[in-house]
């Protein structure tokens, strides 16, 4: 990292989104909204991701989100092949809210940029921000530490059904600035990712709001 970038990222305000983080590792790859023709594909990225990732038993919920109008499924081709895949939506609980729900990458791509591939686009898919963007997701594993490179910070615990199997969960803020820069950031490394007729649907509201909680 040069002295300028360095300088920039110090100074950024505390929890904002930083698109330029690892974005000279993105490679140029296609992505595209989720076909029913992925299913396969899609659900063997879950089976190799699910130690230490996902809690045992919810493969038949991620089947539901990437079937669900609720939600925007977008994949991340690597040589004609589906390399990752990941889901995002708007929040009713606030007109500037957004949550990114199961993102995930082939083990074979790991740490070759398609995880941010695939975070960038999922935000540049959004319609332009309301001020800004709150973007929220939740961890039971070990990516939090990925997410935290970009600005996302922890803010509470919240036990989700049917196990109430308790997740980390972390949000950070999108400025039009920054969501704007998701979208060239793909461009200039030459990933390929049409957004016409692309929208983010309104999700639903999430359950028992009120267990949430801070850090024990």
């Amino acid at each position: 990292m040069n002295v300028s970038a360095w300088i920039k990222r110090a100074f950024r305000r505390r929890g904002r989104f930083d698109p330029t983080v690892g974005a000279e590792h993105i490679r140029s790859t296609r992505v595209r909204r989720f076909s029913e023709l992925d299913t396969g594909a899609c659900r063997k990225l879950y089976e190799l991701n699910e130690p230490g990732r996902f809690p045992s038993g919810y493969v038949d919920e991620f089947l539901r989100t990437l079937k669900s109008p609720l939600h925007l499924n977008l994949v991340v081709e690597a040589h004609g092949e589906v390399a990752a895949v990941g889901g995002i939506c708007r929040t009713p609980e606030s007109a500037s809210g957004c949550s990114l729900v199961f993102g995930m990458v082939h083990p074979n791509h790991h740490k070759q940029g398609l995880g941010t591939t695939l975070l960038l686009a999922r935000l540049a898919a959004l319609s332009r921000p309301p001020g800004v963007w709150w973007t929220f997701l939740s961890s039971a594993g070990d990516s939090s530490t990925f997410f935290r490179r970009f600005g996302f910070q922890h803010y509470g615990q919240y036990p989700l059904p049917p196990d109430m199997e308790v997740f980390d969960c972390y949000r950070c803020y999108l400025e039009e600035s920054d969501w704007e820069a998701c979208a060239e950031i793909l461009a200039q490394r030459d990933v390929h990712f049409d957004r016409t007729g692309i929208d983010v649907p309104l999700g639903t509201a999430i359950p028992n709001k009120s267990l949430e909680r801070t850090r024990d």
